[in-house]
């Protein structure tokens, strides 16, 4: 049940269950890292609230999210994220960047897509990354 991201001496582990974990970064971003086992939708709920939490306890605007081994979300935890969490996130949080490193699954990268043109409206930018030095990069920069 592994993650790829290996915790290093100044990240902060900040949740973690049987869906992933939550980690503050200490260069100023939140990564979520997600296990390759499917996790019941309040496991995926947990994980995105601790998210919330780590924004606001650390004062960050981005989350960095690795979906390579994320299991495509179910509908509901999409309209969840869709209607409830996301513009909690973002207008509580100050949630405003947001780096996903794309999904290997095919149906994941699809129902991420879908939620994030869903998202148009709120005040924050999502960017694509195939590997997480980019998107953590991106994530940086300004």
């Amino acid at each position: 049940m592994a993650a790829a991201y290996l915790l290093d001496g100044a990240d902060i582990l900040l949740f973690e269950n049987q869906a992933g974990k939550v980690i503050y970064h200490p260069t100023g971003y939140v990564r979520l890292d997600w296990y390759s086992n499917p996790a019941p939708d309040a496991a995926v709920r947990a994980m995105y609230e601790a998210a919330s939490r780590g924004l606001q306890q650390y004062g960050v605007a981005g989350i960095l999210t690795d979906h390579r081994h994320m299991p495509p979300l179910s509908p509901g935890m999409q309209q969840w994220l869709v209607e409830t969490w996301t513009p909690h996130a973002v207008h509580e949080c100050g949630y405003r960047r947001a780096a996903v490193v794309q999904s290997f699954n095919v149906f994941g990268r699809l129902a991420t897509s879908h939620i994030v043109m869903q998202l148009g409206h709120l005040p924050f930018t999502v960017r694509y990354s195939d590997n997480e030095l980019e998107a953590e990069q991106w994530l940086l920069e300004n």
